[in-house]
């Protein structure tokens, strides 16, 4: 994870235009022409019909809530900075006896795919059927299908324009702290993301956080009452690049971000899953097919001191097995056959407390962070439906496992092997969650 400042994707060869349902066993061919793949090409319209308005999200959750006989409900647990309103759809009747699950998706605005596939997931689990009932009367599960609806519906010369950040302005002055406070390090001050297929960069000029870098593993931490204590402390601690960095934690910021952890703190999740998209990779020097997603189960590896409080948070080993243990079902459900669907990379490994899932894991929370392949500037509209369903069978897996026990036979040492990040084929520079 790094600033903006590096504005391109990892991009590689392949995509794949089928899709596919739970439960088959498809093998995918590769494709031999570009349109519409591997990745949007320069010249090709760039069209999002296909991906749901902040609008349409909600009218399509008010829906399922309302055609799920009671086995869903839908509640707003904050609101972005631009007011636009933060949805969860709680699954299953919060029994204290249950594993709790937490699946959060689209926190980078131009990440969408997380997003479609969570719904379709919320919908399969609040309709019944035997699968849906067997995992519900076991497990507790709570989607936050879109964390940034401000960056979502960002738009660019009058036309939809999906970008990582979120819409909010470093302001020092009116937190509270000396005007030449610098901003956290993950603050995009002019408003910009890459242009289309990572070609050079857009403007729209709007500056904001990038959302997945603004949390703290102290859940009460509340950096108001930081600055009215002791704002030359906070400042001190912005203004040295040694405690504004990635290795650090954030001081939670964003109206977005403060919702989320006081959502995490209520619900105690035994289980977080996080979507996000990536750019793209070929499996290996000899295995050529295209890396569909990458996985990821540790995201800190060292301890991390909270500048106010002294606390120390560190991994617990347990937390760190039963991690592997959860994306080693991940793994194992998408090895469907020589196809694309099943090549899975790990993904790079990073140290990252102020990531949402870095504070969530420090906190005992296991975790597994989910990579699809392209972003709303690199995506052609073939291969959504496979990419979709790319991330629905592994959470699917993990639910089920976590319902029937099985999950406590899973062997780590499958995620330790699952191949290294590897190969990308980059026009425009790296990218990462």
């Amino acid at each position: 994870m790094k600033k903006k400042k590096a504005l391109g994707y990892i991009l590689s060869c392949g995509m794949l235009a089928a899709t596919i349902g739970f439960g088959s066993t498809a093998v995918f061919a590769e494709p031999v022409t570009t349109p519409n793949g591997p990745w949007v090409q320069d010249p090709q319209n760039l069209s999002f019909e296909s991906l749901m308005s902040n609008a349409q999200l909600e009218a399509k959750l008010k829906q399922i809530e309302q055609s799920s006989n009671g086995k869903m409900t839908l509640e707003q647990f904050g609101t972005s900075n631009d007011g636009n309103p933060l949805y969860v759809a709680k699954l299953g009747d919060n029994a204290p006896n249950k594993k709790r699950v937490l699946i959060y998706t689209q926190i980078h605005g131009n990440e969408p795919l997380g997003t479609e596939a969570a719904v379709e997931l919320i919908q399969k689990l609040s309709t019944g059927g035997k699968e849906a009932q067997q995992i519900l009367d076991k497990v507790n599960v709570w989607f936050v299908p879109r964390i940034n609806p401000d960056g979502t519906a960002n738009q660019y010369e009058g036309k939809p324009f999906p970008v990582r950040y979120s819409h909010q302005t470093w302001n020092p002055e009116e937190l509270g702290l000396p005007a030449d406070t610098k901003a956290p390090w993950y603050y995009n001050a002019e408003g910009s993301e890459r242009g289309q297929n990572n070609d050079g960069k857009v403007v729209y000029g709007i500056p904001g956080f990038d959302l997945n870098r603004d949390f703290h593993p102290n859940y009460d931490l509340d950096i108001k009452k930081e600055i009215k204590n002791n704002p030359e402390k906070v400042a001190e601690i912005l203004n040295k690049p040694n405690s504004n960095n990635g290795s650090q934690a954030s001081l939670v910021f964003s109206p977005e971000t403060r919702a989320l952890t006081k959502l995490v703190k209520e619900f105690k999740p035994d289980v977080a899953i996080d979507l996000h998209h990536r750019g793209f990779n070929q499996l290996s020097e000899e295995d050529k097919r295209s890396v569909s997603i990458q996985l990821l189960a540790l995201f800190t590896t060292k301890p991390y001191q909270d500048p106010f409080s002294g606390k120390i948070y560190k991994v617990d080993p347990n937390v760190e097995t039963f991690s592997k243990k959860i994306n080693a079902v991940a793994y194992e459900s998408l090895q469907r056959g020589n196809s694309s669907y099943g090549a899975i990379q790990k993904y790079p490994q990073v140290n990252y407390p102020g990531s949402g899932l870095g504070a969530i894991q420090l906190n005992g929370t296991a975790t597994m962070l989910i990579e699809i392949k392209g972003q709303t500037q690199t995506l052609g509209q073939k291969q959504n439906g496979m990419l979709k369903e790319t991330a629905k069978v592994p959470v699917m897996a993990v639910l089920n496992s976590l319902a029937d026990g099985s999950i406590e036979n899973a062997d780590p040492a499958v995620y330790d092997a699952i191949p290294d990040y590897a190969l990308p084929v980059s026009p425009g520079g790296n990218h990462d969650f």
